[in-house]
This record gives structure tokens, C-alpha cells and sequence, in this order.
């Protein structure tokens, strides 16, 4: 019923109003009996916004696309206007999407509005443990180093101490030719300093007439 050419009304160009629609689908509605037959009519607009990163609704897709209009809604890093540190964070989103489309594809990019609530450097820190890690922790299935590349050293570590393993009729596995890699823990979190993250994250600044402009001053 959702559907243009199934809806109670319909646009008439002449008329410019709506009109009865006689092609219209309804429905008598269970506990409603003595109510009038339900429908869409054709001025309502259904809205919905979904994340194509989420696989767990692909089997409602054909469905979905036959009776809306989709319309892709990439991330807009320059909404995020903050500046922390000497660091735009619309420049920390780009560099940061730029390297999950490398890794991963475009359809994973995060997405601009977790930056839009940070005002200071713990904001910042907040949204890079509660959020950006874990989303990275999911996108790479616990693969720290590819979250290392993604974020750099300041966020991840790696291993210093590590297993020693038994031998098998002979074999063993030699773990120090094998570096692994881990997260911060909460101790780690908390004397981390965000500055220096930042620097560690190599962030691409963009050339604006801004930082050309500081550049001019500099020379």
C-alpha cells in the first residue's frame, strides 16, 4: 500500500491537488472493525535511513529498493568544525576514511556525527575508545595491526611479553618472528596523551587557503 499507484490519493498535475486514487489498496484493520477502511494516502512520506555496513538486513533489500527511492548519504567531514589541538577534526575523520577504503571498502566509512559533539580532548579521547575502536574492532575481526594502520601507535600497542610454546615431536612456534598486537587497556586510556595520539595518527591536513596562509606567515 506504501506504493505510489497503490496509495488512497494521488497527485493531479491539472488540478494541482491531490485526487481520489481508483487504483487504491486498503485494508480493514483487525481491531478497528467499525472504523473505515485503511490507507496510504499520497501526501505522506515515509523516511527511513538504514547503514549499508549492516549485512543483517540484505535479505530485505529487493523488497526495500521496489517501493522506495535510495539515496546515498556519504560522510560530510566538514560538518565536524572542531579544531582540538592544532587538528581540524574534519581532516582526522578524512584521514582516517580515506585508510578504511583502502582496507576495506568505502561502504565502512565512519560516519561524521560522532565528531560533531567533540568540543575538547576528552570528548575526543571518549569518542576514539567508546566508538571508533570498537567499530574498527569490528570491521577488521579483532585484526589489531589493521587497526594500527588505520589509527597508528598511539592507539595500539605492540606485545612486549610473549608466549613461550611446547614443542610437538619436534615443532614449535616461534613467537618472536611473529609480532602481535593489542589494544590500550583502561589504565592506558586514561594517561593517554591525546596529543600525542594525534601526532602518531599521521593526520593528512588539507591544503586550504587557511594553512596556506599560515604557511605564507611562517616564510
Amino acid at each position: 500500500m506504501i506504493e505510489e499507484d497503490k496509495r488512497t490519493t494521488k497527485w493531479d498535475k491539472d488540478k494541482n491537488q491531490y485526487v481520489d486514487n481508483p487504483e487504491k489498496i486498503t485494508v480493514k484493520l483487525p481491531y478497528s472493525p467499525d472504523e473505515k477502511p485503511f490507507g496510504v494516502p499520497g501526501n505522506l512520506y515515509i523516511i527511513g535511513t538504514m547503514n549499508t555496513a549492516d549485512r543483517s538486513v540484505e535479505a530485505l533489500d529487493t523488497a526495500l529498493r521496489r517501493r522506495f527511492d535510495f539515496k546515498e548519504m556519504m560522510p560530510k567531514p566538514e560538518l565536524a568544525t572542531e579544531k582540538i589541538y592544532d587538528y581540524k577534526l574534519s581532516e582526522i575523520l578524512t584521514t582516517i576514511n580515506n585508510r578504511i577504503r583502502v582496507l576495506k571498502d568505502r561502504e565502512h566509512q565512519i560516519g561524521h556525527s560522532y565528531f560533531m559533539k567533540c568540543k575538547t580532548d576528552v570528548d575526543l579521547k571518549n569518542v576514539f575508545k567508546n566508538n571508533i575502536v570498537p567499530l574498527l574492532q569490528e570491521y577488521f575481526y579483532g585484526n589489531y595491526a589493521y587497526i594500527g594502520l588505520v589509527l597508528g601507535d598511539g592507539f595500539v600497542k605492540k606485545e612486549d611479553a610473549k608466549p613461550k610454546f611446547a614443542s610437538l615431536d619436534g615443532f614449535t612456534y616461534d613467537s618472536d618472528n611473529e609480532p602481535t598486537y593489542r589494544l590500550l587497556t583502561d589504565d592506558e586510556w586514561g594517561t593517554l596523551n591525546m596529543k600525542n595520539a594525534l601526532d602518531n595518527l599521521k593526520v593528512n591536513k588539507s591544503d586550504t587557503s587557511e594553512n596556506v596562509a599560515e604557511n605564507e606567515q611562517l616564510s
